[in-house]
């Protein structure tokens, strides 16, 4: 297969988990404890920045022998910060003018925020030192 099919696949599969355990946050918190939605995304998104971090440094593009979160964390941070900012502002735009449930919404937004992502992680954030 292909080095960028491998990656794809890899980003994929992180990018899965880190949905399931965002999403279990995510939902919890708002539909369990009533918190409000957009502090609801914040919170999962912090808790999915870790471990996508992890494993996408560790496994998918497989940098270095030891993860060296000085070296590259503060790109993938702002990063995900930017992805996390247009989440949010998309988020609340759709579910503030078309009345609708916010889980829905950001379910179909995941497949854009997933190309986001894999382009920034790959191609900025973690891409291999020259």
């Amino acid at each position: 297969m292909h080095k960028f099919q491998i990656e794809a696949t890899k980003f994929t599969i992180v990018g899965a988990a880190n949905f399931v355990l965002t999403f279990i946050v995510f939902t919890a918190m708002l539909k369990l404890l009533g918190v409000n939605y957009l502090l609801s995304l914040v919170t999962a998104w912090a808790v999915g920045l870790i471990l996508s971090y992890v494993l996408n440094f560790a496994w998918v593009f497989k940098l270095e022998q030891q993860i060296q979160f000085r070296a590259r964390f503060l790109r993938f941070f702002l990063a995900s910060a930017f992805s996390i900012a247009l989440n949010m502002l998309v988020l609340s735009y759709i579910v503030e003018h078309a009345d609708l449930d916010p889980v829905y919404v950001q379910m179909a937004l995941i497949p854009l925020i997933v190309v986001f992502n894999f382009s920034t992680t790959k191609y900025w954030s973690l891409r291999p030192s020259s």
